[in-house]
């Protein structure tokens, strides 16, 4: 049994329609759209109040931005991978090994909070990777590389094998926060797949 604080609003008040400040699901879900309500579940600290108010759902939005964003960059560069096109990660730049170091880290911690129900620390820690290590940091080195080097260029081959096994974990991870955008993104890089990405345990990571 997981027991949360109150919800209240954004200042910490309790809600009452006399005062205006209920904030709906159901009006939250028609104005941002269901993963967002989910996004701001999984980030509260429900060991406390759990707020909630336009501004934050707003910033929630932003956040959710930043996450699709990401899956949409991995989809768009990952277009027409061949599984003859891997590069093993011993044949791999420095870089790309760091990307797979941070993706075993991150398996090994986000296998931890789940069985400790520590949901916010798995939604920062995915939020400040995508948003931090991988787009404005990884991909930001390795769109050139992406965009203009030959198709059988080693660095681009070790990048798009590094992009593919991002893809793999990234959907699985943000299935059970992300349930619609996860599945959108999965249909798309495999369509005719009936089966669904909640089917999915997470990937091993070595």
């Amino acid at each position: 049994v997981l027991t949360h604080g109150f919800v209240v609003d954004g200042t910490g008040r309790k809600m009452s329609k006399s005062d205006g400040n209920v904030v709906a699901p159901e009006k939250v879900m028609k104005t941002y759209g269901a993963d967002i309500l989910r996004l701001w579940v999984v980030s509260a600290d429900y060991s406390e109040d759990l707020r909630i108010s336009d501004e934050i759902l707003r910033y929630q939005a932003d956040s959710y931005r930043r996450l699709r964003n990401t899956l949409r960059f991995l989809l768009g560069n990952l277009e027409g991978f061949d599984a003859s096109e891997r590069v093993a990660p011993t044949e791999m730049p420095e870089l790309e090994r760091w990307v797979l170091h941070r993706l075993w880290q991150l398996d090994r911690d986000i296998r931890t909070w789940s069985d400790d129900f520590e949901f916010h620390a798995i939604f920062t820690a995915l939020h400040n990777f995508c948003a931090v290590e991988l787009s404005a940091f990884y991909f930001d080195i390795r769109k050139d590389s992406l965009y203009c080097d030959q198709p059988d260029s080693p660095t681009r081959r070790a990048a798009r094998t590094v992009l593919d096994r991002l893809f793999d974990c990234l959907t699985a991870w943000l299935a059970p926060i992300l349930c619609f955008t996860a599945e959108e993104a999965w249909l798309i890089r495999n369509p005719g797949d009936d089966e669904s990405v909640h089917f999915r345990d997470f990937p091993s990571v070595p």
